[in-house]
C-alpha cells in the first residue's frame, strides 16, 4: 500500500532537524513548568495538565541520545496525537510547515538512535528526518506509560 504524502511540521534538536507528520500534531506550546514524578519511567520527563488533561511529557533529546540540557523559555512543546493518548515532545524550535515531494523523500533504517525507522528528507537547506509517532514507543513502554498514568492519575479523565 503506497503511503500519501502529507504535509509535516519541522523543528530543531541542536542542529538537527526532524519531522512529524501535521495530522498527528494537536498544538505547538511555548514551553511550560513540567511536573516532575517519581518512579516514572526513564523516557518521561514528567506531565503537564495541558486544558485539564494530564498528558506525559517525552524529552526527545534523551530519546534520541542527545546531550540533555535544562528546559528554556525559548523551547516549544509539540502536542502529539498518539493512537492511545496525547503527549508532549519537548523540541528546541519549531520551523515551519512543509507539503513535501514524494520524490525527495527516501526510507532509512537505523540512522538515529531510538529511532527505528525513519524516512529521509532532502530539500534545499538539508536533511529533515520524519518521525513516525507510532513508532516513538516500543510495547514495553507503551504498557508503562499506561500503567503509570492510571496509577498515577486514574480520577482524572484521559
Amino acid at each position: 500500500m503506497e503511503t500519501k504524502i502529507q504535509e509535516i511540521l519541522t523543528f530543531r534538536l541542536d542542529d538537527r532537524r526532524f519531522a512529524i507528520g501535521l495530522q498527528t500534531v494537536d498544538r505547538v506550546i511555548r514551553a511550560v513548568t513540567i511536573t516532575k514524578l517519581s518512579n516514572s519511567p526513564d523516557f518521561i520527563e514528567g506531565v503537564i495538565d495541558y486544558y485539564g488533561e494530564v498528558i506525559a511529557v517525552i524529552n526527545l533529546r534523551k530519546r534520541l541520545g542527545y546531550p540533555l540540557q535544562e528546559l528554556k523559555i525559548s523551547d516549544r512543546l509539540v502536542i502529539a496525537i498518539l493512537p492511545t493518548r496525547k503527549i508532549a515532545l519537548i523540541v528546541d524550535d519549531v520551523e515551519n510547515l512543509i507539503l513535501p515531494n514524494e520524490a525527495d523523500i527516501s526510507n532509512s533504517q537505523n540512522l538515529i538512535a531510538g529511532m527505528k525507522q525513519i524516512r529521509v528528507l532532502r530539500d534545499d537547506s538539508g536533511i529533515i528526518f520524519i518521525y513516525d509517532l507510532e513508532n516513538l514507543l516500543n510495547k514495553t513502554e507503551e504498557i508503562q506509560l499506561e500503567k503509570f498514568i492510571q496509577n498515577h492519575f486514574s480520577t482524572i479523565e484521559k
